[in-house]
């Protein structure tokens, strides 16, 4: 099994968006083309222009995000608490929110369907989560020949299904598709070597006056392909910086390529990388169960961390009891032991939201 990704796209544009990609360690650069591919054509269908490439993927399945301009909100996959010490007021809370009683002990739904199909030996290349459309999916992807997809096809729709089932997640469909290599053969970028080596000596460079670079990156899509440098927003040499990009970029015969700096905040940056791992647990149950209306799941950090919650509620005096009842669940559970040492003593705030982004606490 290649991979495992988690999608949750909001409908609207994609004006918040988010995506989470676990892959395993072995992976080719024809997965990570076709994913490029992907993202290429999902922004240029819905006029959305990505700030940065896709990051550095870590090995052993480790998190991969596409980071989009301008968007702290982060719209995240997984069960809504892993695991937590749960008190009487919020067992007594939890029996008026039902699905909030089971979420302090459940994996997500996608890691031990994948685990467990993986256990069967099922030949899977891709299995995730995802809405985008206002449809909400599981969607499995399967290698090998399309005889032996029809012989599975079946088995593994009835395993998918009986999971989803038992945990009463009735928002959700089965989608079961082969993957065909044949499909997805593309030719390389030729420029691509050129701009990797172009890469290399700028960072060379900026290495030998000690610069405070957190990273630079040559690339991007046509015709958006610049040169791109991040550094802490306390960096006083941005100028001797440019120049030296530019002196290596004449050297190349890039002299047009443009420069793009972005000043980074690296407390603020810290600070969204926790809120980004407290929060990733958030989502699966509250998306999960249709009887719920939950639309996305996000967090902000700017200019202080806040948790959102979109519903597809009305805004009415009822619901407004519920949200409550709900942004007091949630809050416990951040004050306990384990989630307190993640916080390090952030204020925070947790709204929820009504249909037509109406608050309802």
């Amino acid at each position: 099994m290649k991979k495992r990704f988690n999608s949750f796209m909001d409908d609207s544009s994609l004006e918040k968006l988010n995506e989470e990609l676990v892959w395993k360690s072995k992976r080719k650069q024809k997965q990570k083309q076709r994913l490029s591919e992907a993202i290429d054509q999902l922004e240029r269908s819905e006029s959305v222009k990505p700030r940065n490439n896709i990051l550095p993927v870590k090995q052993n399945r480790l998190l991969r995000n596409v980071v989009y301009c301008g968007i702290a909100l982060v719209i995240l996959s997984g069960a809504f608490v892993s695991s937590a010490f749960v008190s009487p007021a919020m067992a007594q809370v939890a029996a008026k929110i039902p699905y909030l009683g089971e979420l302090f002990k459940q994996e997500p739904v996608s890691d031990v369907l994948y685990k467990e199909l993986e256990k069967k030996g099922y030949k899977i290349d891709s299995l995730g989560q995802t809405y985008y459309g206002g449809k909400k999916q599981i969607e499995i992807s399967v290698t090998g020949s399309e005889k032996y997809f029809k012989s599975v096809k079946g088995d593994i729709n009835k395993i998918a299904n009986d999971m989803l089932e038992a945990r009463h997640y009735d928002s959700y469909k089965v989608k079961i598709t082969r993957y065909d290599p044949a499909q997805y053969q593309y030719k390389p970028d030729p420029r691509q070597e050129k701009y990797d080596k172009i890469n290399e000596e700028i960072d060379k460079e900026l290495k030998k006056h000690n610069y405070h670079v957190l990273s630079v990156n040559m690339g991007g899509f046509d015709p958006d392909i610049k040169v791109e440098l991040e550094v802490p927003d306390t960096e006083k040499h941005i100028e001797e910086m440019k120049q030296i990009i530019t002196d290596v970029l004449a050297k190349n015969k890039e002299e047009k390529m443009p420069i793009k700096v972005y000043k980074i905040n690296l407390k603020k940056r810290e600070q969204e990388g926790r809120w980004g791992n407290i929060l990733n647990d958030v989502g699966e149950d509250l998306l999960g169960k249709e009887e719920y209306h939950v639309k996305m799941v996000g967090y902000s950090v700017h200019p202080e961390p806040q948790v959102f919650i979109y519903t597809s509620l009305s805004d009415s005096e009822e619901n407004k009891q519920f949200a409550n009842e709900l942004e007091g669940v949630i809050d416990e559970f951040l004050q306990t032991e384990d989630m307190k040492a993640k916080i390090k003593g952030d204020s925070y705030k947790v709204i929820i939201y009504a249909k037509g982004k109406k608050k309802l606490n």
